[in-house]
């Protein structure tokens, strides 16, 4: 005679973004003990570079008459130009995850202005399951430091910290 064992449910796992406007990781939290295991990272390296590396597009200029021209400059910064970049291609990864239903709940942490950028960026799906949005950059941090402080910056804007399963 066999007997069944109930299983729990599989269920799709809150995420944390960790990001700046250079480099983000999106994480989920382990069932079990709630630990952030890494999923994806991404890194946006002309976010970082000078402007000269960035213009790779000249102004346009106008002839006027046969003797004086003007350059027009151009109408963004190309580093909010980059940061718009990386914050859209960041938002279609996480827009695409939350119509996947794989996350539900979302919390990002993002440097300030890069978090705005990136907010604007998402889609209503996304919007919908955005549980926390901390202006910090918490990318330089790992382990057991990273998780200390995504902990306190989620508490800090009112969501409660995770307690493992028991």
């Amino acid at each position: 005679m066999s007997t069944l064992k109930q299983i729990r449910p599989i269920e799709p796992l809150e995420w944390v973004v960790v990001a700046n406007a250079a480099r983000a990781r999106f994480f989920e939290r382990d069932p079990e003990n709630k630990a952030m295991r890494e999923l994806s990272s991404f890194v946006h390296p002309q976010s970082r570079q000078k402007g000269q590396a960035l213009d790779r597009d000249r102004p346009g200029k106008a002839q006027k008459g046969s003797t004086a021209s003007t350059a027009f400059p151009p109408h963004t910064d190309l580093h909010q130009k980059e940061h718009s970049d990386f914050a859209r291609e960041l938002a279609q990864s996480l827009d695409e995850a939350a119509l996947a239903h794989r996350y539900p709940r979302l919390a990002v942490i993002a440097s300030n202005p890069f978090l705005g950028e990136l907010k604007a960026q998402l889609g209503a799906a996304t919007h919908k399951l955005l549980q926390a949005a901390v202006a910090l950059d918490l990318t330089a941090y790992e382990g057991a430091e990273l998780e200390q402080r995504v902990a306190q910056a989620l508490q800090g804007a009112g969501v409660p910290a995770p307690t493992p399963a028991g």
